[in-house]
């Protein structure tokens, strides 16, 4: 994920399931019920806007930026992740629907095979999943664990641990967790944990554009064997986590459908 970490597979999970969710959203009466904070988050990040909208933006980090075009109408989804050319490598463009995947290189389309369709949807599905947040949080196969109430710089936070439900995905014993206002819903800071390390995302500046709201992040890490997110406190990360990079959202553009 550019140095943004999405480059783990991890990543892929909770994106996975949130892709597969598109084509049931609204369908399936029998999915539990998300968790009121879950649901406030979702409402106060953007609520039905991420469901019927166009969003384009640019996401900054140590190696670069990526422009993100994210537009959904109910189920119907296309996203379009661009990697822009530099002095050592080509400008790389994937197109995801519900139908297909497409890939560019330079501009000019490329053949894919099983294996290329499988990393152009990794590359792509990897990308699209923080800048959404909470609203990626949406999965039949998403389990939550309300953790109650922890103290963060002072203030209290409610924390949710995310999991996944067995065989959902090759990934599926990550977790991650997330730390909501517990007034507004809205996201503050995240962690999860894969089999190579841990990482700690801190919000540092909120943006909201066309009813939508974005963060600018701080992200930390500790890599070596999987420790598990249930570690992350404010005191570990001030004591074991390094600063990895800094992560920019801007030119960010919404237009509702």
């Amino acid at each position: 994920m550019m140095r943004l970490e999405i480059r783990h597979r991890l990543h892929t999970t909770l994106v996975v399931l949130f892709l597969a969710s598109t084509f049931s959203f609204g369908c399936s009466s029998g999915e539990d019920p998300l968790p009121e904070i879950v649901a406030k988050a979702i409402a106060h990040h953007g609520g039905d806007l991420y469901e019927a909208s166009h969003i384009s933006m640019t996401i900054t980090s140590l190696s670069g930026g990526f422009y993100i075009e994210a537009t959904r109408s109910g189920g119907a989804f296309e996203y379009i992740v661009t990697n822009p050319a530099t002095d050592t490598r080509s400008e790389r463009k994937v197109r995801l629907t519900n139908e297909r995947v497409t890939e560019w290189q330079d501009g000019v389309e490329l053949t894919l095979d099983e294996e290329g369709e499988r990393r152009a949807r990794a590359f792509v599905d990897a990308r699209v999943f923080f800048p959404l947040l909470p609203y990626t949080l949406k999965g039949g196969d998403i389990r939550f664990e309300d953790k109650g109430l922890d103290t963060w710089y002072g203030r209290e936070l409610q924390r949710m641990k995310v999991t996944f439900a067995p065989g959902s995905s090759n990934d599926a014993d990550d977790a991650y967790t997330f730390w909501f206002d517990p007034e507004s819903g809205q996201v503050e800071q995240f962690g999860y944990d894969f089999d190579n390390g841990l990482r700690y995302r801190k919000a540092t500046a909120f943006n909201r554009v066309g009813g939508v709201l974005f963060s600018d992040q701080e992200n930390y890490a500790v890599d070596g064997g999987k420790i598990p997110v249930d570690t992350l406190s404010e005191d570990y990360v001030q004591s074991e986590m390094r600063l990895l990079s800094t992560v920019t959202i801007s030119n960010v553009d919404v237009e509702p459908l």
